[in-house]
């Protein structure tokens, strides 16, 4: 391959030989303009496709969030209807009342509004009244609409209620029953709670939505999908199955709306999607509404576009091929001018000057900068020995940098202490020297107490104020020879070295206690700390380091399940048993 590349270089080479520079000028200014003009007219057509594409992936973007927007108001309507049926004032004395009064008043908030079946159930979750006496008299007290309504306005996901479903009358398709749950709290006018008003919405509504927007889409052929958010299709081709999963759907979810492109039973597809944000108080379900076209439907007129613009861009070259041949003229003179002159300075003996060249504004200046050139090469070789003194300046500094990223690659960014990696591979040396010398060594897995309390209660910068004050305390409890690392989150890692077991197990409750002392603030608030210590000491029978950090990780969740603050050795006996079973 290399001796073909090169005989077609000598080729070229000789045909150059033979061409005036007028041709070779004439055909580089001919080549350069057919470059330029295909660049450009690419580049309009790349720029003129992206444009119409983006207003499609806008117009189903704009399709899928006011669908979106649909769902979240007509599920708010909902919910803050019966919101406000239970705190009406004349409902007071149903609600504790005649259960006959009360279904009546049921069946005729059932009538007004789009619900399925409406139910009072009292706080032992029977149910006392209901739309057409369904349920009535049945426990509900298992439900977790039930469950959530005693302790706020609950909205639960689409699901299908087989008990109530089969008190209702089959579907003419045949196809089952599914619901959305509403449950509003009831308390009387001083406050007291009396139990849970609750609903079942008919998801068929949604279907019924979605097949609006579809009708309306122009011709466009758009299909609409609603997904809960775990994936499934709620409604849309391809009904309860998962669509989306793993990175892809946690992917949707961050980004809440948007756009893409997938493959769909053998056809290439743009689909925008949004994620419902909720209607005012109702905080929405995070449904995702999808809307998708086929590609070639949908993109049939950016590539129209761009297929136009390839082809003016074509006549446009083969315009400047002719202006190319007609410029080469005037060009080539000043050039085989200065060409010459330069020829004339590679000859000559000794020092010599260019002579100064006319033509044009371009020639006027290259002939000043070569002369000025000739009278700067003195300069230049001082220069160039200044320049090697930096590059080795440059290369000291290259390897101080070097070293401390090294340092950063092996530390923990928050504690300073050594991340895993690096505490790992000492670690493994540590256990290659003790089983070689016959030393003693030891290892404490450290967890600070209650640490999800502690960031929930006071926040996040809280908790990593917690987490560096345990470091500090660590770090200053080893010895120089003993290695501490942060293993993540709240977890750290001590190992130590030439330690017994008497000794390891004050030095860890002298590190537990001195944490359980110390004062950690956040502003101005004092925020109380406790860590639980598994101990472990290395053993002739341990494989390698992951044994030993594995059996204090046990001992560690001995402690944790034992009251916390505190340590607990595990023996390396315990160990081996359950490897053995």
């Amino acid at each position: 391959m290399r001796a073909l590349l090169k005989r077609a270089a000598d080729r070229l080479h000789a045909i150059e030989d033979r061409l005036t520079v007028r041709t070779q000028i004439a055909a580089a200014v001919a080549a350069l303009s057919i470059v330029l003009v295909g660049t450009l007219a690419a580049g309009a057509a790349l720029v003129s496709y992206r444009h119409t594409a983006a207003l499609i992936e806008s117009n189903l973007a704009g399709i899928a969030s006011t669908t979106s927007a649909r769902l979240d108001r007509f599920m708010a309507t909902r919910q803050q209807e019966m919101k406000l049926f239970a705190e009406l004032q004349p409902m007071q004395r149903l609600w504790q009342g005649n259960p006959a009064e009360l279904r009546s008043a049921l069946e005729a908030l059932q009538h007004s509004f789009d619900f399925t079946w409406i139910g009072f159930a009292d706080l032992d979750g029977n149910v006392v009244a209901s739309t057409g006496g369904l349920l009535q008299g049945k426990s509900v007290a298992a439900r977790p609409w039930f469950k959530q309504g005693l302790e706020r306005i609950a909205v639960g996901d689409v699901h299908e209620a087989m008990l109530l479903a089969s008190l209702l009358t089959q579907r003419a398709n045949n196809e089952p029953y599914r619901f959305v749950d509403i449950a509003v709290p009831v308390r009387d006018a001083s406050g007291k709670l009396l139990g849970v008003l609750g609903s079942h919405l008919d998801w068929n509504w949604a279907s019924n939505l979605i097949k609006d927007v579809e009708a309306n889409d122009g011709d466009t052929d758009t299909q609409l999908s609603i997904l809960s958010k775990g994936g499934v299709v709620l409604v849309g081709p391809q009904r309860e199955t998962t669509r989306y999963a793993g990175e892809s759907l946690s992917g949707i979810l961050n980004a809440r709306d948007g756009t893409f492109r997938e493959t769909a039973d053998g056809r290439q597809l743009l689909t925008a999607f949004h994620v419902g944000r909720g209607y005012r108080d109702y905080q929405g379900l995070n449904w995702i509404v999808t809307a998708s076209q086929p590609a070639s439907v949908a993109l049939a007129a950016a590539i129209s576009s761009a297929q136009m613009i390839m082809a003016i861009g074509a006549a446009t070259a083969l315009i400047a091929l002719s202006l190319a041949v007609l410029l080469a003229r005037r060009i080539a003179g000043p050039i085989i001018a200065i060409t010459q002159e330069a020829d004339r300075i590679g000859r000559a003996h000794g020092p010599t000057m260019l002579a100064r060249q006319s033509g044009s504004a371009e020639v006027v200046q290259l002939s000043r900068a070569l002369r000025s050139l000739l009278r700067r090469i003195g300069l230049a070789e001082e220069r160039t020995k200044e320049a090697e003194l930096r590059a080795t300046e440059n290369a000291m500094q290259l390897q101080e940098d070097l070293l401390k990223l090294r340092q950063l690659a092996d530390t923990d960014f928050m504690t300073g202490l050594m991340n895993r990696r690096s505490f790992l591979a000492v670690a493994d040396d540590a256990v290659a020297f003790c089983r070689r010398y016959k030393r003693n060594m030891a290892t404490l897995m450290i967890d600070i107490d209650h640490f999800k309390k502690i960031n929930d209660t006071h926040g996040h910068a809280a908790g990593d104020d917690a987490i560096k004050r345990v470091a500090e305390i660590v770090n200053q409890s080893i010895r120089t020879t003993d290695k501490a690392a942060r293993f993540g989150g709240e977890e750290f890692v001590v190992l130590l070295r030439e330690i017994d077991q008497e000794t390891a197990i004050l030095l860890a409750d002298r590190i537990r206690a001195s944490i359980e002392s110390a004062t950690v603030r956040h502003g101005d608030t004092v925020i109380p700390l406790t860590v639980s210590v598994g101990l472990a000491l290395f053993d002739e029978g341990d494989r390698d380091v992951q044994d030993v950090i594995e059996r204090a990780d046990q001992g560690l969740y001995v402690a944790k399940k034992t009251g916390r603050n505190r340590t607990f050795l595990m023996p390396a006996e315990d160990e081996r048993a359950a490897r053995a079973a």
